[in-house]
């Protein structure tokens, strides 16, 4: 006899995380490891699950395939892998590899990545050609994702997108779409309804894809890989986070400009899995690029900046802002918007 699901079910949604760098795996030091999530565990906690996108590996294997740029850096992002642990301690239930550095050591730190999940019990997904399934308070969640690199399931292959969400609707009751794609920067802000190129790669139309996943039977897309947040629509009555930016960045990340303001999002579905409500918690980054709740809602106020400024046609929710730091947030804004954008960055 199947259990009895309890409503509300809360699933929470983070961005990008990364943990360390191939440098830095070398100077950890151990009472990190209480610290990366520390001010905001809690809350993931909270969820029933919750879902990011791992950006790196797991591994003790210390040769990359990343090569230098012109520069002299090469963006290398790995951690240990007892760190599994960590993620699963915080709420973590299910993290994508569907990303550009998930491969960031090779076949043995990508091996090395899926064992260490697997042990600590997160469910490694963005996989080609596999659908997740996790069982949730007697609900299955399928939770699926996706990249822009051949080795994925690919952003730009719609038809290969409408196909693997038709299959999870099949197997779940609730089904996630997980996505990793777009141009990064302050000038990613507002993203156009066509492809986007960054340093030479297509990395898709974040538009398309997620309103195919949704016309798919997805009941909500979640996208990161820009770095900075983006507006989220709602699209058939059910909601597209395009862009929760960066969670932890320890690894280095940047904190610069709209970089240093995230958020964790959230969904609360009833016991068939119908959608009940939408969560957003505004976080900021530390200077050791941990996440912090915001006080002054920050991400609130520019996630609403982005859906009322949204350069194509669409539905853009307006999450809680406090009215107070309105005047604050739009002087912040200011100092990072060129001022030739016309109020666009």
């Amino acid at each position: 006899m199947s259990a009895q699901a309890t409503a509300p079910l809360t699933l929470r949604f983070v961005g990008d995380i990364v943990l360390a760098n191939a440098h830095l795996m070398k100077t950890i030091p151990k009472e990190w490891e209480s610290e990366y999530f520390a001010p905001v565990a809690g809350y993931l906690r909270g969820a029933d699950a919750s879902i990011g996108n791992l950006e790196g590996t797991l591994t003790d294997h210390a040769v990359t395939t990343k090569v230098a740029d012109a520069e002299g850096r090469a963006y290398a992002f790995r951690s240990p892998p007892r760190y599994a642990a960590l993620l699963r301690d915080a709420g973590f239930r299910a993290l994508s590899l569907a990303n550009n550095h998930a491969d960031d050591f090779g076949p043995t730190g990508h091996a090395d990545t899926l064992s260490a999940l697997r042990q600590a019990g997160v469910m490694p997904v963005g996989l080609k050609g596999q659908v997740g399934i996790l069982e949730v308070e007697g609900v299955k969640v399928a939770v699926l994702g996706f990249g822009f690199f051949p080795n994925q399931d690919m952003i730009q292959d719609l038809d290969n997108t409408r196909r693997l969400v038709r299959r999870a609707r099949e197997q779940a009751q609730v089904v996630v779409v997980s996505f990793h794609s777009g141009a990064t920067g302050a000038a990613a802000l507002l993203h156009p309804d066509a492809e986007e190129q960054q340093r030479g790669e297509n990395r898709g139309n974040a538009v398309a894809f997620a309103r195919a996943a949704i016309d798919s039977g997805a009941d909500m897309v979640v996208g990161h890989g820009p770095h900075v947040l983006r507006a989220i629509e709602c699209y058939r009555g059910r909601p597209i986070f395009y862009s929760l930016g960066n969670f932890v960045g320890v690894g280095g990340l940047s904190i610069r400009g709209p970089a240093a303001v995230t958020a964790i999002a959230g969904v609360r579905l009833g016991a068939q899995g119908q959608l009940l409500g939408i969560e957003f918690l505004p976080v900021v980054f530390d200077e050791r690029r941990i996440p912090n709740p915001d006080q002054r809602d920050f991400a609130a106020h520019l996630v609403n900046w982005a859906g009322t400024r949204a350069r194509y046609e669409g539905r853009f929710l307006q999450v809680p802002a406090d009215p107070a730091s309105l005047q604050a947030f739009e002087q912040w804004l200011a100092s990072f918007r060129p001022a030739s954008s016309g109020g666009s960055p």
